[in-house]
């Protein structure tokens, strides 16, 4: 099935490039042939062309950059030395290593019940009612 625009009929372009003036402009003008070094020259422009910059690193040595840099760099300088300088040590830490207790069985046992109580607390179906009196007594 055709759509609408489908039907209607589509502009001629190529009547419109007749008439158009730079058209018939450029089939007035007189044909011009290239000369016989004409692809030398365009290649040997292309070369020169590319060479007209200076190298990235000679950017770094001209003079602008350079008094920029010392520039930056005596403001660095400076804000550094307007830190304050503390040389004062740190307070000690303590470091206490672990103590491993001989009841530790008793209290793994304890911290899994009440964790499991509390998790049973939070969705009663996790646990039966028999396992949850098994935890309380």
């Amino acid at each position: 099935m055709k759509t609408p625009g489908q039907t209607q009929n589509l502009p001629d372009f190529d009547a419109d490039l007749d008439r158009d003036p730079v058209w018939n402009l450029l089939d007035d003008a007189p044909l011009q042939e290239p000369g016989p070094r004409f692809a030398q020259d365009l290649v040997r422009r292309a070369r020169l062309e590319g060479q007209d910059g200076n190298p990235w690193w000679k950017a770094f040595l001209s003079p602008k950059t350079l008094v920029g840099m010392a520039a930056t760099a005596c403001a660095c300088a400076a804000i550094i030395a307007s830190l304050p300088n503390e040389t004062a040590d740190p307070a000690p830490v303590a470091v206490n290593p672990p103590v491993l207790t001989d009841d530790w069985e008793e209290n793994f046992a304890d911290d899994l019940a009440n964790e499991l109580l509390t998790s049973a607390a939070d969705d009663p179906t996790l646990l039966s009612d028999s396992e949850i009196i098994a935890l309380l007594y």
